[in-house]
């Protein structure tokens, strides 16, 4: 993965940075559209961050935009205008807090497996 050869700074979390980033990934110069999927996910996690960059949020944004590049679904909103970038922003939120949601209940059922068998 690209961002692991990056050295982190957060002083090069730009969204050109992330340009960069995302179309080593997908080994093609990013187009129109991706770039509108790119801004829109550099903005939902710079919000989320209050613009104080971590590693692992960076990493996140960075994986976040290659995988929503790659999202048919994604891609149709964000050939589609307005209404288009509503829905990919929404598309953000609902795949992290799927993700968030698996994460928080894989924890809780290693740990009650545990419990169970200590």
């Amino acid at each position: 993965m690209a961002v692991q050869l990056f050295a982190f700074n957060a002083k090069k979390a730009t969204v050109d940075n992330l340009y960069y980033l995302v179309q080593n990934e997908l080994g093609h110069k990013i187009e129109k559209y991706e770039q509108n999927i790119i801004d829109s996910t550099y903005l939902y996690y710079y919000q989320k961050c209050s613009g104080k960059w971590t590693k692992e949020l960076w990493e996140e944004t960075v994986d976040k935009s290659v995988e929503l590049c790659n999202n048919k679904a994604a891609i149709a909103a964000s050939k589609t205008g307005d209404f288009g970038e509503k829905f990919l922003q929404s598309l953000i939120v609902t795949t992290e807090d799927a993700f968030t949601g698996f994460g928080n209940w894989l924890n809780k059922n290693s740990k009650e497996y545990e419990n169970r068998h200590k």
